[in-house]
């Protein structure tokens, strides 16, 4: 039986390949009404905080819903890679947008404490329907999602929504899946 890391990276290449190609018509489609569907979820469970994450070029977006946020009048914070530390840090955007360490585009405002986020959205390669998800390796989203005790959901694209995610030890759950096509609560 192939190891643990070996079904991931497998999985991860699966997923990859079934996504939408960056950029197309599909891929704008699918990410504009997934953002959609969060955005009605989130002022419908009245979060004032949300904390999105800077998409990369084959994510699911979160422009498009960080603006509606801001204009229903609701915060939104992103994530930080603090250097020797797993859990993240989230800040406030403060408009400005700096790289990080690990090449995503981070914040350079105030830090906001896990404890005043009211939904943690998080980014996934692939997800299951019991909230099991696979990211990109590195266990930052794992750390934070096991200290925070909030509303957690996985944006992705349906194409990731998959059986299921193998998991270890460190792996954590998020508590909703949203596509394009559904909302999946699972907690």
């Amino acid at each position: 039986m192939p190891s643990l890391d070996d079904q991931k990276r497998e999985l991860r290449a699966r997923v990859r390949a079934g996504i939408p190609k960056p950029g197309s018509p599909e891929f704008v489609a699918a990410s504009v009404s997934a953002q959609e569907r969060l955005l009605a979820n989130a002022l419908q469970g009245r979060a004032r905080m949300v904390a999105l994450y800077r998409a990369l070029p084959s994510e699911c977006g979160t422009a498009s819903v960080a603006a509606a946020l801001h204009d229903a009048g609701v915060e939104v914070c992103y994530p930080a890679v603090v250097p020797g530390d797993r859990a993240l840090q989230f800040r406030r955007s403060a408009g400005v947008f700096v790289a990080g360490a690990l090449g995503v585009e981070e914040p350079t405002g105030s830090p906001v404490a896990l404890a005043g986020i009211d939904l943690l959205v998080v980014p996934a390669m692939a997800v299951d329907a019991a909230g099991r998800r696979l990211g990109r390796g590195k266990g930052h989203y794992d750390a934070t999602l096991s200290a925070y005790k909030g509303r957690s959901v996985a944006l992705v694209f349906d194409s990731q929504l998959v059986p299921e995610v193998p998991v270890g030890e460190h792996d954590r759950r998020v508590g909703a899946v949203c596509t394009e096509a559904r909302w999946v609560s699972v907690l």
